[in-house]
């Protein structure tokens, strides 16, 4: 466990090894009084982060080997903060400098010079000291010591009574079929099922439900399991002997096993469970005893990792099977099973806080039936199952009773790599239950200095890969619609996060302050989460000592904000009020900022923002994020041309819109630009747009300024915004949104080749004669949203059915072709889900088109002529192979449309799995 608080140590340690590299560098070859102590300080750093590294690999540490980090941690802190602000105090200053303002501006410098010599002085004995207690504590030793190995947790899932288990059939059916269904030969060879899902889900339990179903359909079977650290040799001689071979003496050679096993299981029809498999390289390694095999064999494995489980179907022609929580029902069931036999012999009184404690379990098998032993074990103690649910962090840390659900819990977050874990150790900075948003994600973690710099990559790209792996490795879980291409946004497991802010308070990573968590050590909090509701500042934040604090993130509970020049040192600010900022909600003043110099990541929401006509001098600012403000200014305008490292622009939007001050073109590292106003910006900020050739995502809006303009001016702006956008797109744009109903000629005009454009969202719609020509160049767009054309004809229609990444479509026609409109065999390829609405007389899907839909929304007139005849309006929806739901909207006069909504349901009946698809048939009046 003690391995979470050192990741929280290296976190620091890491970015403080880079500021000491840059600091050794020709740039500042002019520190001559100070090099030999940065050297000092970059050798023994560099020397102490080996062994927190070493450390974070240990499961439980001494308590001297615990006071030594701790002591090396804050001192880390403490030498990157006084090298930030020499660094800073160093760059001020500037070329336009008058004779008196270099001389001051040199006496300045000294003045710093001789202040960080003091300070590194003293943090230099600190380290000497650190540095020998490490050699007295005999650290070294402490990481290397053997750990006694827990006895496997998976034993219990392996001898679980049927009887005991809940909601286990259905799954166990299903892969059943999916693995006995005839036509599933695979040419003879073995068919690989792999079942992935976050620990605890019970996978372990459901591969031995099915393995025990149908084991005796095959001549030999055999169940192993892997592990993290596997020892392969004993994995495939285990295999060897559940399958019947028998040998006194089998080799360790890996070779000789696999060739071994291979002979034996030629001539055979077998069955074989590999459990728990974390890495790629062990499967392909355990994959090839399976490669001759010709009797229709069948494999199952089981995985956390989802590149795991593709990896081990892929080469099989396997399917990936991922497992679901238990529903509300099976979790009840579960949960009340363990401690009353039945639901109906709960208490009155006990029921409210179980449905707590559900809540938190959120239909995890394994965390339902930890917390109802625990229970269990305190009787009928409702005050004590109160604090069980409001303290589960500490519970986990202290009651045995737990030990099983921790482990397994841990297992998954001691397999990441440390700048993961730093990264996951972050998300305990948001409330429970909350829908994090992956770019507010990354870009914290890019303003903590968690993402290094990748040759070929920028920040954003590396922490999207960082994001990204931890939802492969199921510790974070996407919430966003399957049918958007990327994951948006994500949620945290409640058992996961109490786990996280336990370690966080240990490792003095996070201080969370919402009226639960009484954190220790808040005297030198370095990140604030203030979730308390409360119209004043909590007490425990008066006692904190604020200057040191790098982020501070006030959720929607807080009503209180602290006076932000209580800050020195803050890296990140979020403020959040969840709400859209009205006249009457709190007033922000952001006009004294600047003070802030190292910070680089700003996003407020819900206040009356009064901003300052420039930021200043905040030279690290990267993301500045204002959306959801009403603005405390009638004619706002903002100066942002000094923010030389913004990358990411988001502008408030709504009732009062900003204008940009000209110079928009200086701002060359912008990538992201959210809600800028068409109608308040000038031509030339317009056109200006057109020099961020790295932008990727751009919001426009036009919030009706331009209706006190003439005509012309209106037409002048939207013909610049097209000329700059035809730039942008065959630059980087990958996502455009505009709320605006823009002119027809700028929607065919804006783009020419837009081969990175990924995502295109118009709102009400965006409105053309026809599909737009350019969108036959779109090859990798994915998402297009509300589009709507005067007439779609068969050519238009082909253009959008030949994109081969389009995953979603909505489309509204008003007149389509008389004969209606045929979907033709492998037209959209990786569309998953369609909106459609249109005057139809029938619309049509060939065999093969549509191969993978899974979402289908229709909306028509029902006075057609072919339905008067008795002819569906809707055929050869049996053709859509992958279809899971289907939702049909007649549009017509009350009573109209009962006929043609019998014809539909005829036709979705004729659909092989129309059993079990989600049908919505609804009459509307016109």
């Amino acid at each position: 466990m003690a391995a979470i608080a050192v990741s929280a140590s290296t976190g620091v340690m890491n970015s403080l090894l880079s500021k000491l590299s840059i600091l050794l560098s020709d740039k500042y070859k002019q520190l001559k009084g100070v090099r030999k102590d940065i050297e000092f300080f970059s050798r023994e750093l560099a020397n102490m982060s080996a062994a927190l590294e070493m450390l974070a690999n240990v499961e439980k540490l001494d308590p001297q080997t615990k006071v030594w980090r701790d002591m090396v941690r804050e001192t880390a802190y403490d030498i990157e903060d006084c090298i930030d602000i020499f660094m800073h105090n160093l760059g001020k200053g500037g070329d336009k400098e008058g004779l008196l303002d270099k001389i001051s501006g040199k006496i300045r410098k000294l003045r710093a010079h001789n202040k960080l010599a003091d300070n590194i002085q003293e943090l230099k004995t600190r380290v000497v000291e650190q540095s020998e207690s490490r050699d007295r504590y005999k650290i070294a030793e402490a990481a290397a010591s053997p750990v006694v190995p827990l006895v496997d947790p998976r034993v219990q899932a392996m001898f679980e009574d049927a009887q005991r288990l809940v909601g286990i059939d259905g799954p166990r059916d299903e892969i059943t079929q999916l693995l006995l269904e005839e036509g599933n030969d695979n040419f003879g060879k073995p068919t690989v099922l792999s079942i992935v899902g976050f620990g605890g889900l019970g996978k372990t339990t459901l591969a031995n439900q099915v393995y025990t179903k149908i084991k005796n359909e095959f001549q030999c079977t055999a169940f192993v399991s892997v592990s993290r650290s596997p020892d392969l040799a004993n994995v495939l001689k285990e295999m060897l002997s559940g399958v019947g071979y028998r040998s006194m003496n089998m080799s360790n050679d890996v070779n000789k096993l696999i060739k071994a096993l291979t002979e034996h299981l030629a001539d055979k029809r077998y069955l074989i469970i590999v459990d728990d498999v974390w890495r790629i390289t062990d499967w392909n390694i355990i994959r090839c005893a399976f490669l001759q095999n010709r009797k229709y064999s069948r494999v199952i494995t089981t995985t956390r990792i989802r590149d795991v489980a593709r990896a081990s179907c892929s080469e099989f022609q396997g399917q990936v099977y991922e497992m679901q929580p238990l529903n509300n029902h099976d979790s009840r069931s579960l949960f009340f099973k363990r401690l009353f036999n039945t639901e109906v012999n709960c208490p009155k009184q006990y029921i409210e806080i179980s449905e707590d404690l559900l809540r938190k379990c959120r239909g995890v098998p394994l965390a339902i039936t930890s917390i109802a032993s625990l229970l269990a074990t305190h009787g009928k103690d409702i005050e004590k199952w109160e604090k069980i649910c409001h303290s589960m962090g500490s519970e986990l840390e202290t009651d045995p009773t737990l030990d099983w659900m921790k482990h397994v819990l841990s297992l998954s977050y001691n397999d990441l790599p440390h700048h993961l874990k730093t990264c996951l150790l972050y998300l305990g900075t948001y409330p429970e239950d909350c829908k994090i948003w992956k770019d507010d994600l990354v870009r914290q973690w890019i303003a903590e200095g968690f993402v290094p710099e990748k040759h070929g990559l920028d920040l954003e790209e590396v922490a999207e890969g960082y994001f990204n792996e931890l939802i492969n490795r199921n510790m974070i879980q996407p919430v966003n619609s399957p049918y958007i291409a990327e994951v948006r946004s994500c949620q945290v497991h409640d058992l996961m996060l109490d786990l996280i802010l336990l370690k966080c308070t240990e490792g003095n990573f996070i201080s969370t302050i919402d009226g639960l968590h009484n954190i220790k050590g808040t005297s030198q909090a370095r990140r604030i989460s203030h979730q308390i509701h409360s119209k004043n500042t909590p007490p425990a934040m008066e006692r904190m000592g604020l200057p040191q604090v790098r982020s501070y993130m006030l959720y929607p509970a807080a009503k209180s904000v602290l006076v932000l020049s209580r800050f020195e040192l803050l890296r990140v600010l979020h403020l959040d009020h969840d709400t859209f900022g009205g006249p009457n909600a709190t007033c922000l003043d952001l006009s004294g900022i600047s003070h802030l110099f190292l910070l680089r990541y700003l996003k407020v929401s819900g206040f009356r923002l009064k901003l300052p006509k420039k930021f200043g001098k905040l030279q690290h600012l990267m993301t500045l994020d204002m959306a959801s403000n009403w603005l405390d200014s009638t004619n706002p305008s903002l100066d942002v041309t000094s923010l030389s490292s913004l990358r990411h622009l988001t502008l408030p939007s709504g009732t009062t819109c900003l204008e940009l001050c000209n110079g928009v073109r200086k701002q060359s590292n912008l990538q992201t630009l959210g809600s800028f106003d068409i109608s308040m910006n000038s031509v030339e900020t317009i056109r200006d747009l057109s020099e961020l050739t790295n932008l990727r995502e751009l919001g426009l809006l036009d919030s009706g300024a331009t209706r006190e303009q003439d005509s012309d001016v209106r037409e002048l702006k939207y013909h610049t915004l097209a000329a700059s956008l035809r730039r942008l797109g065959n630059s980087n744009l990958h996502t455009l949104s505009v709320w605006s109903s823009a002119p027809e000629q700028f929607w065919n005009h804006c783009f020419t080749h837009p081969h990175h454009l990924q995502s295109l969202n118009g709102f009400p719609y965006i409105n053309v004669p026809q599909v737009p020509k350019w969108m036959a160049q779109a090859d990798r767009l994915a998402c297009l949203d509300w589009l709507e054309v005067e007439q779609l004809r068969s050519d238009d229609a082909q253009i959008l059915a030949h994109m081969p990444c389009l995953v979603y479509l909505h489309l509204r026609a008003k007149e389509a072709p008389e004969k209606g409109i045929v979907i033709h065999s492998n037209a959209f390829p990786a569309l998953k889900k369609f909106i459609f609405g249109c005057k139809l007389s029938y619309l049509a899907f060939e065999p093969a088109a549509m191969p993978l839909l899974k979402e289908l929304e229709i909306h028509f007139y029902s006075r057609t002529a072919e339905a008067e005849h008795g002819v569906s309006p809707l055929n050869g929806i049996e053709h859509l192979a992958s279809l899971e739901e289907v939702s049909v909207q007649v549009l017509g006069r009350r009573g109209e449309g009962s006929k043609v909504e019998s014809l539909c349901r005829n036709s979705i009946q004729r659909h092989p799995r129309y059993q079990s698809m989600k049908i919505d048939l609804t009459e509307w009046d016109d």
